[in-house]
């Protein structure tokens, strides 16, 4: 989901120490890993070490809670997250990799904790952990649009998700050119320092032979540690990984050249062409400015373009239509023909070429649509080209899905260390594999899609709620009857919870707390009304009346900064509660799996404990709004005059208007001064709306 987050109170002694802890437990002997589902669960000699490292006696103990989430938390940190694959580290900092982009995300941070874990893990300074103010899925974000569209060459694969989530179609488009891009069946081998070394066999054979080659790796750590075989081969070559991100145009605008080398993570020139030959405009405007030097620059692009078309002959050559190849490709391009509705005609097609760029892939990825963004890097706009994928029975989707039937099938054919097994029945098996991936990675997004449209309700019914409080424009007329209104529907709600706190509902008065609720209604009413009343529906009556004189008292008293004062309050007040109401929907969610046990279903679960939560949340803020809004020392300091009335420590606002109009006017920023430390962002509390840095703090 998209978050937006906000710093907490953690202290990093703690992550340290849970961290150093982390390596004392065992992979197999104290805990065991799910690879498939990213989950590890303590066994009981575990859960022993657990007790005993962090010194509680059952650590199943809702004491031991917290304790026990950060330990899970370090131990998943130390498992499951690689550094150069799902971070790096740089200028002291974690900064997480997109898996399926490989780029680097500077501004994104890992939640509940698990960011500053793996800060730990690397002996890093620990950021402050953040907690959740706001969250939306992007599924749900895209769908607060009207109108969906969007255009992808590999959104095939992913057909059923945007029927079902967007209820999109999706319509596939033919190629402007016949695609003559050839597969070839993925190669297996045992281990992962055989498949790289076939590797490097590979692009220094395809070097020798002047052709381009692209070489895409998962992970930062794969394509260095293959550059270094590459380079106690000599042979020259370009990495371009989330380290060298800033090069990449550069890289990729020479990626076609002959017999260039190019190592790259999943980031490869996506959405880009590399242009068999290089590309000439890129390398005249690295010499000359065309602005600057028209001349100079128009020389230098003839020069490259001539120097382009020599190079792109001896990659591209001509094929004999007769051969296999050549037969192929005439099925593609009538193939092409049938799907544009064009009429195929021999004589157009007398001409067939091979060669292009050679796309090497060295694992497959969990979804289909990666794996066939790196390969339509080559055989691009009708050009030729070819792609390989090499495999180990040690990368992450063959080992988790069906690497031991691998495994044994090679054992039986006694294939030996270095030796490659390849078959187009292989290939297809590990098509299957990735799409049962893709149906069980959609699952979750569907479940994970569910469990936020209950969110998505309460969410708009709070931001309805904040849209209706939030301070009015420069050239906006405040509706000060709709906020009237609405407190005093919060008066009478707040009546009702304070009657049935000290008086049963159904109960006759004096079989209650009267005496307690005078208490209570001495702190938010003055005078204190007197409590004669028969039945329980004439005391909320009686309390209700009261609660509303008391707004209207208020109101009068404190006019005309009382509305502004009101709007502050619900704003601040729902905006924390809001915040901790989140915190507890993720420990909710967090758990309510483990519901299943009892034969029911989680999302039943979360949706009526959701509710529930929600309707505190909402009598929570309704009731710290009152208590404030309605006590009889809130006060109004104004500059320059006595203090309306006494001031209360309780409460949370203090505001400097100087005008006695209905909205008070900005007053200049010599005229009022802040009677608190404000943040620079925070509502100028002179009442004028706009932020404290705008208004009397910019003098400061």
């Amino acid at each position: 989901p998209l978050i937006i987050s906000g710093p907490t109170e953690e202290t990093a002694r703690m992550y340290r120490e849970f961290a150093r802890l982390a390596k004392l437990f065992k992979p197999g002997e104290d805990f065991e890993v799910d690879e498939e589902h990213k989950r590890l669960s303590l066994t009981e000699k575990g859960w022993e070490k657990a007790e005993k490292l962090l010194k509680f006696d059952n650590i199943a103990d809702p004491r031991a809670a917290t304790a026990r989430y950060h330990l899970e938390t370090a131990l998943k940190a130390l498992v499951f997250y690689k550094r150069d694959r799902d971070y790096i580290v740089k200028d002291g900092r974690v900064i997480i990799v997109d898996e399926f982009t490989g780029r680097l995300m500077p501004d994104r941070r890992y939640s509940g904790g698990l960011h500053q874990a793996i800060e730990a893990k690397e002996g890093l300074p620990i950021q402050r952990e953040h907690q959740t103010l706001a969250q939306i899925t992007i599924q749900h974000y895209f769908r607060l649009y009207k109108g969906l569209a969007g255009m992808t060459g590999t959104a095939k694969t992913e057909e059923e998700e945007f029927k079902k989530i967007y209820g999109l179609d999706v319509v596939q488009i033919p190629t402007n050119r016949p695609m003559i891009r050839f597969h070839h069946p993925d190669v297996i081998f045992r281990t992962r320092k055989a498949k790289f070394e076939a590797v490097a066999n590979k692009v220094e054979e395809l070097h020798r032979q002047g052709r381009p080659v692209l070489v895409g790796t998962t992970s930062i750590e794969d394509s260095e540690y293959l550059s270094q075989l590459l380079k106690k081969r000599g042979l020259p070559h370009q990495v371009l990984n989330a380290k060298y991100h800033e090069k990449e145009a550069m890289i990729v605008a020479q990626a076609g050249r002959l017999g260039a080398i190019t190592i790259a993570t999943n980031m490869a020139g996506r959405g880009t062409d590399i242009l068999l030959g290089g590309n000439p405009e890129y390398r005249a405007r690295q010499e000359a400015d065309p602005k600057e030097e028209p001349e100079k620059y128009r020389e230098l692009l003839e020069r490259y373009k001539k120097e382009a078309e020599e190079e792109r002959k001896k990659i591209v050559q001509p094929a004999d239509p007769d051969s296999p190849y050549g037969r192929w490709v005439l099925e593609q391009i009538k193939k092409w023909c049938r799907e544009t509705g064009k009429e195929f005609r021999p004589e157009e097609w007398r001409e067939i070429y091979q060669g292009g760029l050679f796309v090497i892939g060295c694992q497959r990825h969990e979804a289909r649509r990666i794996d066939d963004q790196l390969a339509g890097r080559a055989g691009r706009q009708g050009d030729p080209g070819e792609a390989q994928f090499f495999l180990s029975l040690e990368d992450d989707l063959l080992r988790i899905f069906g690497g031991e039937r691998l495994a044994s099938l090679m054992e039986r054919l006694g294939v030996k260390e270095g030796e490659a097994i390849t078959h187009e029945l292989l290939t297809r098996a590990i098509r299957r594999a990735q799409k049962r991936v893709e149906e069980r990675n959609f699952e979750i997004r569907k479940r994970l899609l569910e469990y936020d449209e209950i969110m998505a309700r309460q969410r708009d019914a709070i931001y309805a709620l904040r849209e209706r409080f939030l301070l009015p424009g420069q050239n906006e007329t405040p509706n000060d009857a709709e906020l009237k209104e609405h407190l005093s529907g919060m008066a009478e709600e707040f009546a009702e919870i304070l009657v049935e706190r000290y008086v049963p509902r159904g109960r006759a008065p004096e079989e209650g707390d009267l005496s307690g609720l005078l208490r209570e209604l001495s702190q938010v009413c003055d005078p204190v009304p007197e409590l004669r009343a028969r039945r329980w529906e004439e005391l909320v009556a009686l309390v209700q009346n009261a609660l509303k004189e008391q707004l209207e008292r208020q109101w009068q008293r404190l006019h005309p900064h009382f509305p502004l004062i009101a709007r502050l309050v619900v704003l601040r007040t729902v905006d924390e509660n809001w915040r901790q109401h989140l915190l507890e929907l993720d420990d909710l969610r967090e758990g309510i799996g483990l519901r299943a046990y009892g034969g029911t279903d989680p999302l039943v679960e979360f949706k009526r404990e959701a509710h529930r939560l929600f309707q505190e949340m909402l009598l929570r803020s309704e009731e710290q709004v009152m208590r404030v809004l309605l006590s009889p020392r809130l006060m109004v300091r104004v500059e320059g005059q006595p203090v309306a009335s006494t001031s209360t420590a309780t409460s949370p606002v203090r505001t400097s208007p100087t005008s006695s109009s209905t909205r008070p006017a900005a007053p200049s920023p010599s005229s009022a001064k802040p009677q608190t430390k404000v943040g620079r962002n925070d509502p100028c509390p002179c009442g004028s709306g706009k932020k404290y840095k705008h208004c009397c703090g910019k003098k400061e």
